[in-house]
This record gives C-alpha cells, structure tokens and sequence, in this order.
C-alpha cells in the first residue's frame, strides 16, 4: 500500500505539482507568433494565387476532399460576398487581420483570444487549401492551440504593462506535461515509423531526400560523390531512427537531457539547410527549446541582481 501511495504521489507531483519557472511561455510565445508572422509575409506575394477563387488549383477541386461542415476560407468569401462585400476586400481584410493578430501574440496582448481568433483563420486557410499544405501548417495549428491553453500573456506582456499586474500563480504544470509527452510520442513514433521499413536502414530514404526537386536548393552542394560512400547515408539514416525512437527515454533523463536536445536541434538545423525546410524546422527547434531547455530547478536558475527569489518567484 505504501509502494502504491508512493507511485501515486510522483505521478501526482510529476502532472500538477506548482512549477514555478515560466520564462518558457515568453519565449513560445513570442517565437511561435514571429515564425508564423514571417511564413504568413513570405507567401503574401501568391497569396490570391493560393487562397482566392481565381486560384492555380481550383477551388471546386480542392472543395472535394474537404467535409461540408468545415468552415473553409471560400466559404467565408462567399458569405461576405452574399452579404455585398467583393472578395478582393475580403481578401484584404484577411491578410490584415493575420498579420494584426501575430502582433497581437508577441506582443503579448490577450494572446490567448489572438491565437483562438488565429487558429480559427488559419484553419479556414489550411482546409480550404489542402493541395499547399504540408506537416509544418498542422504544427502550427498545434502551436496556437498550446498558446491557447497555457497563459502566456502573463509574462512579458503588453497586457501586464496595460493592466499593471505581475504575473500570476496559475498552475501551469498539467498543460507543460501534455506538451512534453506530445513532442516525445510524436517522435517516438516518428522513429517507429521510419524503423518499420527498410529504406532508412539502407540508407535509400537520406539519398532520396537530399536529391529531392526542392532540397538543396540554397546551398547547391554536390552529393553525387556520396554514392560511392554509402555507409554515410546509412549513419544518418540510423542516426535518424536512434534520435526520434530514443528521444522520450534520454530526453527525460537528466544526465542525457542536454545532448539529446543538441542531437535534435542539429537534426532539423540539417534538414532546414539540405532540405530546405526552414519553416518546419524551426518550429520544430521552437518545440525542443520550449518544453527541454529550460528545465532546470528554481534555484539553479540565475538571480536577479537586487532581487530576491522566494519559491521561485523574483521579488523585489
């Protein structure tokens, strides 16, 4: 009974004991709001291309594979249409308003209703549009439901500076925990999957990828010579396997924490510079650095000079 009430207690403690280190919600925050404000402006150029009714895939297409029921942004267009407004103002008004809420969000002003009224925009964009679409959008969609969830306006915030509160003592723990256990099974099984097959033992798949259409295209390297050095290519291939099905166990283990998080940020730092993948690199590096980096006990923490630090909180 004992050993029971022992287990029970951890798990208690591990999900919902008070954590008072909360400078990872700033910096969430402010990074998730600038990586989507920039992959927003980079597109603004072919935005009528992607998103409008004149677009290079038509919608009534894209429109098959999308459930009626799902607000889409031609939708949305064609109820502000009904109701007399043209769609290049409807247009405008969107790009506008995208743009307004990523301010919203670094800034930290109410940025919970920000990345709801952003989610639900870019929700609208991303199934109305799902020929653009690639995993990275879906991590952004993540992105802004975990900025919905954890209080991240609290601190570092315009809505502080506004209100003239310091930050609150909201238990932020459960959600920190779903956000760590998400990232870990999602490579968990990241790695399963690529383990499940034969082409990342082989290396096959890393030789594919960086001969893709669009990787390599800003360095311009030449990989041909790789071919005559394959165990290369099945290194990074195992190197892959080992780093994601691995990462719940020695991302955990504190002794290990730290490699395991260079490891995985060297990883995707790789696949942004050969595969060209900035955009989902980065929110991936974002998600590491989020929920691993600044794990570390509230004493260990730097002080404030002048201040005081009492259960974790600076006082002075």
């Amino acid at each position: 009974m004992k050993k029971l009430n022992l287990i029970y207690t951890k798990v208690e403690n591990f999900f919902f004991k008070q954590d008072y280190q909360a400078e990872f919600l700033s910096f969430f925050r402010i990074s998730i709001g600038l990586i989507i404000l920039l992959q927003f402006t980079a597109v603004m150029a072919d935005f009528d291309k992607l998103f409008s009714s004149s677009s290079i895939i038509p919608q009534d297409i894209m429109g098959v594979f999308t459930p009626e029921w799902i607000i889409t942004f031609p939708k949305i267009i064609n109820f502000f249409h009904s109701l007399g407004i043209p769609e290049s103002t409807t247009m405008i008004m969107t790009k506008i308003s995208f743009i307004t809420l990523c301010i919203f969000i670094i800034m930290g002003f109410y940025s919970r209703i920000s990345a709801f009224l952003l989610l639900v925009l870019q929700i609208a964009l991303l199934k109305g549009s799902s020929f653009f679409t690639y995993g990275a959008d879906f991590f952004t969609s993540m992105s802004l439901f975990y900025l919905i969830l954890f209080p991240s306006d609290q601190i570092f915030s315009v809505k502080n500076l506004i209100n003239g509160k310091k930050s609150g003592t909201i238990n932020i723990t459960p959600v920190k925990r779903l956000f760590q256990l998400h990232i870990s099974i999602a490579y968990f099984f990241s790695g399963l999957d690529k383990a499940l097959g034969f082409n990342w033992w082989n290396g096959e798949s890393i030789w594919k990828a960086i001969h893709l259409p669009y990787s390599n295209r800003d360095l311009n390297m030449d990989f041909s010579w790789l071919a005559e050095h394959s165990y290369l290519l099945i290194f990074i291939g195992w190197s892959t396997i080992i780093i994601e099905m691995c990462y719940p166990i020695f991302i955990w283990y504190k002794p290990t924490q730290k490699i395991w998080l260079l490891l995985t940020i060297s990883m995707h730092i790789g696949i942004a510079l050969i595969l060209n993948l900035y955009y989902f690199s980065a929110i991936m590096i974002i998600w590491n650095i989020t929920n691993f980096y600044f794990e570390q006990p509230a004493s260990k923490r730097s002080a404030i000079p002048g201040k005081k630090v009492i259960s974790g909180q600076v006082i002075g």
